[in-house]
């Protein structure tokens, strides 16, 4: 059976001294690399476990799995000690993951990038990139419903508490889900130590979220039977021992009620068929399911089914090309039967368009680079609803123009989206010839004459963070964001790096300009924050030292 893991996460921050140096080195001949490093378990060398080696992402920082091919990881098999090698690495930025799925990982924080990130310079060997794993811990039992019959398929999940008896924070891997078999029975596997709660069933913040899989609709339960988080009972598991029948009494669905409604044009009152209308609960909160969609019939007809008691909002999210419309939500109470007659008034939506052009240069490959870059226009409450396909979304055509869609009234502004080729910074927007920031934008317009100035280049941040007056706690994870500064867009595009376990890291694709440097975790409660700013003046690697001071502040007296 797979397990699936979810995990939400938190930046959290604190304010520390901050002392850089910049310099610009020639970039050198890239020369293949090696990464090696042992794994142990209970402090002796585990032989036959598979390391793996999987570049990040060059999509600006941003992970997207539209079933793009990617690029195969690369791996070893420890040895006898525990320790292995990898070869030819080519020079890059990496994550370096042990895989042990019975075993948990010291130090393992994010499911969805597990392992250590490495940045491999060019013909370096990087040592002692190493992984201790500890003997899981086994949670097993059985979900019943209240007929004492097995439920089957249903999702099981085991919530990590902190040292005062409360879920772990947003940011960490608190939960992992399973499934029960066909008699009901699950068994949860290398987990760590600890204290954990242990629920069936589907949160409605996982159903919000799309988060909970099908499973059969029924209420979470906590083990042994409750409903409530608070009368759940707590199961405590020891490195290497198994807690055994831990069974659920899962309780039964609510019942729900049928909810209709229309979807017409503001101006003409004309049924709008085949758009998206979704809905989730605008207020009140309740174990149960609260978030669908529908599709509108020939009549501009829509129907949810099966909506428990409790307030919810209803929205059109998609107009499938029919034609580009933009409408507020309908808020609406399901109390003790079907709710009729909802209608969302949908008014034509706006268009930007124009042409785009890269300063200083007209090479045809940088310009089909550029085609490319996916924008966003921001507008009204939010951003216009385009299709973000793999490498660009198509805005920018190969000819050098453009066109943005949906549109929504009020204060418009152009950004870049944040998926990409790297390199590319929007250096101002023109608008018949004058530069501006914001488009005022009515329903319907067709605003002409754009003109979208890029700057292009390829500069690299090789940093260095020193610790100074302290200590990390273990497994923190340091991420280093560069924001170009003077931009002419609001909500532009960032470019992350994750600082390795040397404290180096690296941010590739940068033009010339001012760049404000934010080093922040993921994954540390206390805050911690740092900013530098960095000014590239040229072509080349620009190396800086970022230093946190963790020296305890005397309070003021």
């Amino acid at each position: 059976m797979r397990p699936i893991i979810f995990l939400f996460l938190i930046g959290l921050t604190v304010f520390s001294a901050v002392a850089a140096r910049a310099q610009t080195t020639p970039p050198a001949k890239k020369a293949p690399a090696t990464i090696a490093g042992r794994v142990t378990l209970d402090n002796h060398g585990a032989p036959g476990v598979h390391v793996m080696l999987k570049p990040h992402t060059d999509d600006g920082g941003v992970s997207v799995g539209f079933g793009s091919e990617q690029a195969p990881a690369l791996g070893a098999t420890t040895d006898a000690d525990g320790r292995y090698r990898l070869a030819d690495v080519p020079p890059g930025s990496y994550r370096v993951s042990a895989f042990a799925p019975a075993h948990a990982v010291e130090g393992e924080s994010n499911p969805f990038t597990p392992g250590k990130t490495v940045n491999v310079a060019e013909g370096e060997n990087v040592e002692n990139v190493d992984f201790s794993l500890t003997r899981g811990a086994v949670i097993t039992g059985r979900v019943i419903d209240e007929k004492d019959r097995p439920v089957i398929a249903e999702p099981v999940s085991a919530y990590k508490l902190d040292v005062d008896g409360k879920r772990q924070s947003i940011g960490f891997p608190n939960f992992v889900r399973w499934q029960t078999d066909d008699r009901g029975v699950y068994r949860i596997f290398g987990l760590e130590p600890g204290r954990y709660l242990v629920a069936a069933g589907v949160s409605s913040d996982d159903r919000l979220n799309n988060l909970g899989g099908i499973g059969g609709g029924y209420r979470q339960t906590f083990h042994p039977d409750a409903v409530e988080e608070a009368q759940a009972k707590i199961v405590e598991v020891k490195s290497g021992e198994e807690a055994a029948n831990i069974d659920i009494t899962i309780a039964p669905p609510v019942k729900g009620y049928a909810v209709t409604g229309r979807v017409v044009e503001a101006d003409t009152n004309k049924p709008i068929p085949d758009v998206t209308v979704n809905y989730n609960t605008a207020g009140r909160r309740t174990n149960s399911p609260r978030a669908g969609s529908a599709v509108t019939n020939s009549l501009g007809e829509f129907r949810f089914e099966d909506l428990p008691p409790n307030n919810y909002s209803a929205f059109v999210v998609n107009t499938r090309g029919v034609i580009p419309t933009f409408g507020d939500q309908v808020t609406f109470d399901v109390t003790a039967g079907d709710v009729s007659g909802l209608e969302i008034r949908m008014q034509r939506e706006a268009t930007i368009s124009g042409t785009v052009a890269i300063e200083g240069s007209n090479d045809p490959a940088l310009r089909a680079k550029l085609a490319q870059v996916n924008l966003i226009a921001y507008g009204g409450s939010g951003p216009a609803r385009v299709v973000i396909w793999p490498g660009g979304n198509r805005t920018i055509s190969p000819n050098g123009t453009f066109k943005l869609s949906d549109v929504k009234p009020g204060k418009a502004r152009i950004t870049m989206g944040p998926i990409g080729p790297k390199g590319f910074a929007l250096l101002r927007i023109e608008h018949n010839g004058v530069e501006v920031k914001e488009f005022n934008v009515n329903a319907g317009d067709q605003i002409t004459g754009v003109r979208l100035v890029f700057a292009y280049g390829n500069s690299v941040i090789a940093g260095r963070v020193e610790v100074k007056g302290g200590a990390l706690p273990p497994g923190a994870r340091l991420e280093v964001t560069a924001w170009r500064q003077g931009e002419a867009m609001i909500g532009q595009r960032d470019i992350s790096a994750e600082v390795d376990g040397r404290g180096q890291f690296v941010i590739e694709g940068l033009s010339q300009g001012t760049y404000k440097l934010v080093l922040t975790s993921e994954n540390i409660f206390n805050l911690l924050r740092v900013e530098q700013m960095v000014a590239i003046a040229g072509e080349g690697r620009h190396e800086v030292t970022i230093v946190v001071d963790l020296t305890p502040k005397e309070r003021n007296k």
